[in-house]
Protein backbone atom coordinates (compact mmCIF):
# COMPACT_ATOMS: atom_id res chain seq x y z
CA UNK A 1 0.00 0.00 0.00
CA UNK A 2 1.33 3.25 -1.43
CA UNK A 3 0.44 6.48 1.19
CA UNK A 4 1.32 9.73 -0.56
CA UNK A 5 1.78 12.99 1.28
CA UNK A 6 2.43 16.16 0.54
CA UNK A 7 5.62 18.02 1.65
CA UNK A 8 3.87 20.27 4.02
CA UNK A 9 1.94 17.04 5.91
CA UNK A 10 5.87 15.21 6.16
CA UNK A 11 7.41 18.58 8.00
CA UNK A 12 4.64 18.51 10.40
CA UNK A 13 4.85 15.14 11.66
CA UNK A 14 9.18 15.64 11.38
CA UNK A 15 9.05 18.49 13.72
CA UNK A 16 5.91 16.71 15.75
CA UNK A 17 8.46 14.80 17.96
CA UNK A 18 10.62 17.26 18.58
CA UNK A 19 12.44 17.13 21.99
CA UNK A 20 11.15 19.96 24.76
CA UNK A 21 14.45 21.97 26.05
CA UNK A 22 14.36 22.41 29.71
CA UNK A 23 14.32 25.39 31.12
CA UNK A 24 17.35 27.51 32.25
CA UNK A 25 17.46 26.93 36.17
CA UNK A 26 19.64 30.73 36.37
CA UNK A 27 16.24 32.26 35.07
CA UNK A 28 14.06 31.06 37.36
CA UNK A 29 12.55 33.68 39.64
CA UNK A 30 13.09 33.36 43.38
CA UNK A 31 11.42 34.71 46.52
CA UNK A 32 14.13 35.32 49.63
CA UNK A 33 12.54 36.59 52.77
CA UNK A 34 14.66 38.84 55.04
CA UNK A 35 14.10 39.57 58.63
CA UNK A 36 16.03 42.68 59.92
CA UNK A 37 15.84 45.67 61.83
CA UNK A 38 14.62 49.03 60.80
CA UNK A 39 17.35 50.68 60.77
CA UNK A 40 19.20 48.04 58.30
CA UNK A 41 16.50 48.24 55.62
CA UNK A 42 18.38 50.81 53.32
CA UNK A 43 21.63 49.05 53.65
CA UNK A 44 19.53 46.19 52.40
CA UNK A 45 18.00 48.33 49.93
CA UNK A 46 21.16 49.54 48.58
CA UNK A 47 23.21 46.06 48.65
CA UNK A 48 20.76 44.19 46.44
CA UNK A 49 20.57 47.31 43.99
CA UNK A 50 24.48 47.16 43.96
CA UNK A 51 24.42 43.73 43.69
CA UNK A 52 22.74 42.72 40.57
CA UNK A 53 20.06 45.41 39.68
CA UNK A 54 17.40 44.13 37.40
CA UNK A 55 17.69 40.98 38.21
CA UNK A 56 16.48 41.61 42.00
CA UNK A 57 14.09 43.78 43.24
CA UNK A 58 12.02 44.23 46.79
CA UNK A 59 8.91 43.19 46.54
CA UNK A 60 7.31 43.61 49.64
CA UNK A 61 8.42 45.57 53.51
CA UNK A 62 6.15 44.71 55.76
CA UNK A 63 7.13 45.78 60.07
CA UNK A 64 6.73 43.30 62.43
CA UNK A 65 4.06 44.04 65.39
CA UNK A 66 5.31 45.06 68.50
CA UNK A 67 9.27 44.69 67.41
CA UNK A 68 11.92 46.91 65.35
CA UNK A 69 12.24 44.30 62.85
CA UNK A 70 11.10 44.58 59.42
CA UNK A 71 10.16 41.10 57.05
CA UNK A 72 11.60 42.38 53.60
CA UNK A 73 10.58 39.76 50.55
CA UNK A 74 13.42 39.89 47.63
CA UNK A 75 12.54 38.62 44.00
CA UNK A 76 15.31 37.69 42.30
CA UNK A 77 16.81 35.46 39.32
CA UNK A 78 18.31 32.44 40.27
CA UNK A 79 21.61 33.53 39.12
CA UNK A 80 22.03 36.25 41.08
CA UNK A 81 21.67 34.62 44.11
CA UNK A 82 24.77 33.77 45.57
CA UNK A 83 26.21 37.32 44.92
CA UNK A 84 22.23 39.23 46.64
CA UNK A 85 23.07 37.08 49.81
CA UNK A 86 26.82 37.39 50.32
CA UNK A 87 26.08 41.35 49.57
CA UNK A 88 23.66 41.27 52.17
CA UNK A 89 25.82 39.50 54.61
CA UNK A 90 28.18 42.50 53.68
CA UNK A 91 25.76 45.18 54.51
CA UNK A 92 23.99 44.19 57.82
CA UNK A 93 25.40 43.12 61.59
CA UNK A 94 22.48 40.35 62.23
CA UNK A 95 18.98 39.37 60.13
CA UNK A 96 17.31 36.08 59.18
CA UNK A 97 17.04 34.29 56.30
CA UNK A 98 14.02 32.69 55.50
CA UNK A 99 13.43 29.45 53.02
CA UNK A 100 13.99 30.12 49.61
CA UNK A 101 11.56 29.22 47.70
CA UNK A 102 9.57 29.97 44.06
CA UNK A 103 8.16 33.11 42.75
CA UNK A 104 4.56 33.50 42.29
Amino acid sequence: MTYFQSLAQRACVAHAYRPTRAPDARQHRLSLPLVVDECDVLRVRRAVIQSAGGKVEIVRCVPIRNSTKVRLTIELRAGALDETIQRIMQSIKAGELGRIGLAL
